[in-house]
């Protein structure tokens, strides 16, 4: 009897056990499930409603313009009989497409988009999602930031285009949600959601003189055609303009996510000026800068994450005359300590030509102070011998070769000065250089760099690298200066 009570007792325990935990999972599973539905039905209702917001006021961006014409089928008798002449000789007209938005700025009717949209524009069209057809001009341009303002000229009444409210990128989190909206490949009004990615991006122009900075990096869907294209928040308010979209990497290899857009903070620094002036004067220190890796900070005898470092200066610019150098590190404008480049460069573009302003840097570990009077950007700033003249460091994975006119003149260098990097190990120490590149000073330290002419220069720098050292080397890629550091 007793077995047989145990035996009930065990099994009723079992079967009370199963059933709570059948019920516990169950519930589980399904607030779960409810959770995801909701969290689903959420985004879906946000998307929808912030394209339903925004998308009325964002418009097709058709523009018209003549470009010079080189040799084509025109030219051939056979061809010119059957499709006549072009339109004047040596030029032609063509057209593309992108993207817009309107806004109200100080009561009055604009639209923005990208500088590369409506550059050399002879005619600009806008169309609306209700189909209504205007005609614009521009207003005001910045090829730094990409921005471009529009007024309209014909049409009808600008009253009856809606605008989009403008937003504060710095109070949208990193993966929050964000739509663009845009005419990718001429299909209007198309929609695409992902995330904010990162802020403060720095790519460089694809003309590779200078770079667009303050970039937004987002995943949503960007192609050609959206260009110009709000970014927008699940407010509805727009934080960015679509500028660029990255598809290869610098080895070829295909990547998708990758766009960026235009901090819409930038833009509104520089709306009133492109509306009442029509271009933006900018303040210039006159020097070429570069941020600091920890390796590079400590061979320049600064805290990580600190300044800017100084790759170039531009003669007789302000930066020049106020006695800074190449190699010195910018910590402080004003006393304000600089933590990016992009902050850097915001330090000074939007202060007034003229203004002095108290530069502290550092220079061979010793902290100094000069003042600096400003003066106007008026530029965008960002680059055969004998085998006895060439050499492979095998330590470092570089060969070099001393430069020559005959060599600046065959790569197509900027200088005949320095020594010219023909070929780089891919996963090697001097990795981070490229060929073409021009190697012009090496040292240990800031304090150790010597010009290189030759390749016993550098034989003799790079052989006294003790095993774990670093070399500190100043390149000139291109037409810009920068410092990198090769570590064994």
């Amino acid at each position: 009897m007793k077995t047989s009570e145990g035996r009930i007792k065990g099994l009723s325990l079992v079967l009370f056990l199963t059933l709570s935990l059948g019920l516990i999972f169950s519930g589980t599973t399904s607030i779960t499930a409810v959770a995801a539905d909701d969290m689903v039905t959420s985004q879906e209702t946000a998307i929808t409603r912030t394209a339903e917001k925004v998308g009325p006021a964002v418009a097709r961006v058709e523009v018209t313009r003549t470009v010079s014409q080189g040799p084509s089928i025109f030219d051939n008798p056979f061809y010119r009989y059957f499709f006549g002449e072009p339109d004047e000789e040596g030029e032609r007209k063509v057209q593309s497409l992108g993207s817009g938005f309107a806004i109200n700025w100080n009561d009055e009717k604009y639209v923005l988009t990208n500088e590369h949209v409506v550059s050399s524009a002879d005619e600009i069209r806008l169309t609306f999602s209700d189909t209504k057809t205007y005609m614009a001009e521009v207003v005001g341009k910045d090829e730094m930031i990409d921005v471009a303002v529009l007024r309209i000229t014909k049409g009808g009444s600008v009253e009856d285009i809606p605008t989009v409210e403008l937003g504060n990128p710095e109070e949208t989190p990193i993966g929050a949600w964000v739509v663009a909206i845009g005419n990718p490949e001429g299909f209007e009004n198309t929609v695409t959601a992902g995330v904010l990615s990162a802020k403060n991006r720095t790519i460089r122009k694809p003309s590779g003189e200078g770079s667009y900075r303050d970039l937004l990096q987002t995943d949503a869907a960007v192609n050609p055609g959206n260009s110009g294209g709000p970014l927008v928040n699940v407010n509805g308010e727009v934080i960015g303009i679509n500028t660029a979209i990255i598809r290869r990497s610098e080895q070829g290899v295909p990547i998708t996510g990758l766009n960026f857009a235009v901090s819409i903070n930038s833009v509104k620094s520089v709306i009133s000026e492109l509306v009442s002036e029509g271009k933006v004067t900018r303040a210039w220190l006159g020097v070429v800068y570069q941020e600091l890796s920890a390796s590079m900070a400590e061979k320049f005898g600064v805290e990580p994450g600190i300044g800017v470092l100084i790759s170039e200066v531009m003669k007789g610019d302000p930066a020049e005359k106020a006695g800074l150098e190449a190699g010195d590190v910018i910590t402080k404008i004003n006393g304000a300590v600089i933590k990016s480049d992009t902050q850097f460069q915001q330090e000074i573009m939007y202060r007034s030509v003229g203004e002095d302003i108290e530069v502290t840097y550092v220079r061979d570990g010793e902290e100094k102070t000069t003042t600096v009077t400003l003066g106007e950007r008026d530029r965008e700033t960002s680059q055969v011998t004998t085998d006895k003249d060439e050499f492979t460091d095998e330590d470092l994975g570089v060969t070099l070769r001393e430069n020559s006119e005959e060599v600046e003149s065959k790569y197509g260098l900027a200088t005949d000065e320095g020594l010219v990097v023909m070929d780089v190990e891919s996963f090697g120490p001097a990795r981070d250089l490229r060929q073409g590149d021009v190697l012009v000073q090496a040292g240990i330290s800031s304090a150790s760099l010597k010009d290189l002419s030759t390749v016993e220069d550098w034989k003799e720098i790079s052989s006294s690298l003790e095993e774990g050292e670093a070399l500190l080397v100043r390149v000139l890629r291109g037409a810009n200066y920068r410092w990198v550091v090769l570590e064994r």
